[in-house]
């Protein structure tokens, strides 16, 4: 049978390794919001257009297609342990005689411990 001091030092324990490990449990602060999509300031960003480029790049490597990335249309981002960017990019396809950019959306996932990106979606034209 289990004692109120194991109880009270199991509660303990499990809200500790709480903070200790991240959001996986449950712990009184004034972090308690949801993380929320916000707008990119700048579109232009030499670290937001590669993060546009990847994608393309990652998206030609894995449909075997020859999107050339024209430039960021729009963008989001939402920060937490992982950086999400939704973006939508215009691209050219490289095959095509026409050569009409076209807009494509994209999820990419940066994991802040070791700045790996991965290419989750890319839809389109839209």
């Amino acid at each position: 049978m289990i004692s109120n001091y194991q109880t009270i030092l199991l509660t303990m324990l499990i809200f500790c390794s709480g903070s200790i490990f991240g959001n996986e449990f449950p712990t009184f602060s004034d972090k308690t919001h949801v993380d929320k999509w916000r707008p990119m300031k700048n579109l232009t960003d030499t670290k937001m257009v590669e993060i546009g480029k990847f994608a393309v790049r990652e998206h030609n490597s894995r449909d075997k297609t020859k999107l050339m990335f024209y430039k960021l249309v729009e963008g989001e981002i939402v920060e937490g342990y992982d950086t999400k960017y939704n973006l939508t990019i215009t691209a050219k396809d490289g095959v095509c005689d026409n050569n009409i950019a076209k807009n494509y959306t994209a999820l990419v996932v940066e994991e802040q411990f070791m700045k790996i990106l991965h290419l989750v979606s890319f839809r389109g034209p839209i």
